[in-house]
């Protein structure tokens, strides 16, 4: 993701509008482009938004541990720093209908804060040492969660992210299952 100004982190700490830090990123592309104008404002809001949205699906090796979890009778949610309900509508249309998304309305305060997930474990009714927290950024994720006091796995799947300690690290979900190290027998993680 090309963001040199890091609008996305000012909208995810609240300083923008999620409209406000996509147009910004519009204009920052258009520069670089050499690009002449300002973007117009319903085709980068309104026009993106229903484009982008029909292309958005799940890696291939989601819905299949979501539904071993199911079977298993393991809870699980999503923990984002977009808001709860982009975020929630993004799962649905991607066929991934999650019981728990927590965003950074609900608790004020973007991955790393330990808040988010403490408060994703506390949705889930888990204990937080219990609780598996598995994401694809080493500092947003992988540290947050482990941090948070939380089990953490990071998803690499280009084998490109540093070990960190206690952190685990999978290339694939479809091994999240078969970590030794982790319980899954029907008991909460």
């Amino acid at each position: 993701m090309h963001d040199p100004q890091d609008y996305y982190n000012s909208y995810i700490n609240g300083h923008l509008s999620f409209a406000e830090q996509r147009l910004c990123r519009v204009r920052d592309a258009m520069e670089i482009l050499q690009l002449s104008g300002q973007p117009d404002d319903e085709l980068w809001i309104v026009g993106y938004e229903e484009v982008v949205s029909q292309h958005w699906a799940p890696f291939d090796d989601v819905p299949p541990l979501l539904a071993a979890l199911d079977e298993l009778g393991i809870a699980y949610g999503a923990a984002t720093n977009n808001v709860t309900d982009y975020q929630a509508h993004k799962l649905e249309q991607a066929g991934l209908p999650f019981d728990v998304v927590i965003g950074t309305d609900v608790t004020g305060k973007p991955k790393p804060h330990a808040l988010m997930f403490l408060e994703g474990a506390n949705r889930l009714n888990t204990d937080p040492a219990q609780t598996l927290m598995i994401g694809d950024d080493i500092i947003n994720d992988g540290l947050g969660a482990r941090d948070a006091g939380l089990i953490s796995l990071l998803v690499d799947r280009d084998n490109t992210l540093a070990d960190l300690d206690r952190v685990f690290k999978v290339r694939s979900l479809s091994d999240v299952l078969h970590i030794d190290a982790l319980s899954f027998d029907n008991q909460r993680i």
